[in-house]
């Protein structure tokens, strides 16, 4: 199936909802709940439908939710039910005037989906648990012992079973319901999850309920330990173990597996060369040289697979404090970013130059890549930059149409 053609014009804006405006009647007390602690902060979709003016100035033409759907952690991505908005979030009204407010500034909107487990808290799970008749039951993997299979051995989110047709014809009914309320892609969490088969499967019927959405996966194959290998599907996946094990880079041949499945693929290979070589600077590269190994890179993939580029995200440190706060190298990198054919994504916060005191690493470490938008605090030069970067990409798809 041929991909949408949006999604390779699309500028991508990364919306971490909680952490990015608290909308409506009520503003958030300064100090007030701590963000430095993993609790809900206030930032809401209607946060989001008020920023848009801000968003369309910067030139994107796409925004990428964080998980809205009913969830008992700040990130969304513990679902307790994939039908419903998070009350928290703003709820279904929120939904409703953030999807006609992007409608009017010509937006589109993809929403981070989380089909490979649910929370331990998720009716599902509580069922199957409690009954070992349920039908529920075979909605999740069960080991000899009793115990179930866990998404990285994290006791809070069960693995779903989506080789097992209900569960499947569920999770993929929940994406066409999201399509139906104004949602144009999905972002899709954690995609060597679940297997191929399912993929496949959900790919053909998304695409036939609406031809123009876009899916985009996260394929990312590294530092798996042996223990947590049942929990993927990737094809082959012992020989990716042992290539990584052996001190081989095999993110770019685990992203191949599914580059004939989605529409695009979240580009760790780029992101990776980007830190190594501009932000870490630990070896002198120019631009030519590193134009050349990402040549060679997108040489292994189709032409109608969008490579999506990042110099960030949630889970990882901030380009900036990797660059040690040297905002010429984030300028640098930024350039080399929007110079790609790739569809660029900008992670909330980084057109202001927002950065971070400590590395990702440890218990909650991720926080420090996920804190309050510093909405009072800008940096003019860096958002002026991707202002003309964006421009100069929006012109140049203009005249090639």
């Amino acid at each position: 199936m041929k991909n949408p053609g949006w999604l390779q014009r699309a500028v991508i804006y990364q919306v971490f909802i909680d952490r990015f405006l608290q909308g409506g009647s009520h503003r958030l007390r300064k100090g007030s709940p701590p963000e430095g602690k993993p609790v809900f902060c206030g930032g809401n979709l209607q946060g989001v439908a008020e920023k848009l003016d801000y968003l369309s100035d910067l030139g994107i033409n796409t925004i990428w939710l964080s998980p809205f759907t009913q969830t008992v952690a700040y990130h969304g991505y513990h679902v307790t039910d994939f039908f419903r908005v998070e009350k928290r979030f703003g709820g279904q009204n929120g939904l409703q005037t953030l999807v006609k407010t992007a409608r009017a500034h010509g937006i589109r909107l993809i929403m981070d989906f989380v089909p490979n487990h649910v929370h331990v808290t998720h009716p599902w799970f509580q069922e199957a648990k409690r009954n070992k008749r349920s039908p529920y039951r075979h909605w999740f993997y069960w080991q000899r012992n009793g115990d179930y299979l866990k998404f990285f051995g994290v006791d809070e989110m069960p693995k779903l079973n989506l080789d097992h047709p209900e569960a499947r014809k569920e999770i993929i009914r929940a994406a066409k319901h999201w399509m139906d309320q104004g949602i144009d892609g999905f972002r899709l969490d954690f995609a060597l999850g679940p297997s191929l088969d399912f993929w496949r499967e959900f790919r053909d019927q998304l695409k036939r309920h609406d031809k123009e959405v876009a899916l985009i996966a996260e394929v990312y194959f590294w530092r798996i330990q042996r223990q947590f290998l049942p929990t993927i599907n990737l094809p082959d996946k012992s020989f990716y173990f042992l290539a990584q094990q052996l001190g081989l880079d095999a993110m770019s041949a685990a992203m191949k597996e599914y580059a004939e499945v989605f529409d695009g693929l979240l580009d760790f290979t780029f992101q990776k060369l980007l830190r190594v070589f501009v932000a870490n600077n630990k070896r002198k590269m120019s631009s030519a040289q590193i134009q050349e190994m990402l040549d060679q890179h997108y040489a292994g993939f189709p032409d109608d697979c969008s490579l999506v580029s990042f110099l960030d995200n949630h889970d990882m440190n901030r380009f900036l404090f990797e660059a040690r706060g040297d905002k010429a190298r984030l300028k640098r990198a930024m350039e080399i970013q929007f110079a790609q054919r790739c569809p660029p994504v900008i992670y909330y916060g980084t057109e202001l130059g927002m950065s971070q005191t400590a590395p990702v690493r440890g218990n909650y470490g991720d926080l420090q890549a996920r804190r309050m938008m510093t909405w009072q605090s800008r940096d003019r030069s860096i958002f002026n930059l991707y202002k003309r970067l964006i421009q100069k990409r929006t012109t140049l798809y203009a005249s090639t149409e």
